[in-house]
């Protein structure tokens, strides 16, 4: 009828009244994550000892690429953190350590920044709960990491995987502390020092499985050989004067099924097998030991 308002279709209003209630849900989603997020970066804040000025570096430093595309990852800010915790490490050990030849300080400045290291310090003080991702392996890495490192207390020096996600926020940490803080170098180190505890030093540093291995046979005049079937089994096989002294196996990585070949499985028979050959070569056995 003429002139009489027209009524909106049931359906239609329906559908609108939805969408409307979907988009205040994630209004409300959006303020409930704002807000969990600014409660985690006090307690980050907490744990680093240092408040930021700028809370969006830290937001950064916390989040992985996987999270979202509407927003930065910690990419740029663990660039920044590498060479920050470098130099730091560079400067402790220069004056700490004023006989030390560029060698054996470039070998200890590794081993206080790989992977494995950082990443024992994200476990330590609880940081790998704040980071923002979405790998679902992630939880399970972290999970048997935690269990890894519970077997060697200092450093595995490559028998266990560290998730680098773990060794990456710790880096962007670092980075963000030094934007916040003006490039202050001084600040970074008084910040990460205690965190990064225990520091390796020369007397505790660890020895690389694989480079141990060669350097003892090498001393004994033995044919050592890793046979490298990582494509086929996931192992790596290892011969010393034509005898098979036990494998290696990882799927994950193939460095870690080469080192654990190296220290892992044969560890008892092999020391046996050099005391034997040793002795059978007139030499004392009592140092063909294979050091930890």
């Amino acid at each position: 009828m003429e002139g009489r308002e027209k009524q909106p279709d049931p359906e239609v209003l329906c559908r609108f009244q939805v969408l409307h209630l979907q988009e205040d849900e994630r209004e409300l989603d959006a303020e409930s994550t704002q807000t969990e997020s600014l409660r985690d970066l006090h307690e980050v804040e907490e744990i680093l000892g240092y408040e930021f000025k700028n809370k969006s570096l830290l937001e950064e430093a916390f989040t992985h690429s996987s999270f979202s595309e509407d927003c930065f990852s910690y990419e740029r800010l663990e660039y920044v953190g590498d060479a920050v915790l470098n130099l730091l490490f560079t400067k402790e050990q220069y004056f700490l350590y004023p006989d030390l030849q560029p060698g054996p300080l470039t070998r200890l400045r590794a081993a206080n920044v790989d992977t494995e290291k950082l990443a024992r310090a994200a476990i330590k003080h609880g940081l790998h709960r704040y980071l923002r991702h979405k790998k679902p392996l992630l939880h399970d890495q972290i999970h048997k990491f935690t269990l890894g490192i519970s077997e060697y207390p200092l450093h595995s020096n490559g028998l266990i995987d560290a998730p680098k996600a773990l060794a990456d926020i710790v880096e962007s940490s670092i980075g963000a502390v030094f934007i916040d803080s003006n490039s202050s170098i001084d600040t970074a180190w008084e910040v990460f020092k205690g965190l990064l505890e225990p520091i390796i030093n020369p007397v505790t540093i660890g020895r690389h499985p694989v480079t141990e291995l060669y350097e003892v046979c090498q001393k004994r005049n033995l044919k050592l050989k890793f046979v490298d079937l990582w494509e086929e089994t996931t192992a790596f096989d290892v011969i010393i004067d034509d005898q098979h002294m036990g494998r290696g196996v990882y799927g994950l990585k193939k460095d870690i099924a080469h080192n654990r070949a190296a220290k892992m499985p044969w560890r008892t028979s092999a020391d046996y097998f050099l005391r034997k050959r040793s002795s059978a070569q007139g030499h004392d056995g009592g140092d063909s030991n294979i050091q930890n």
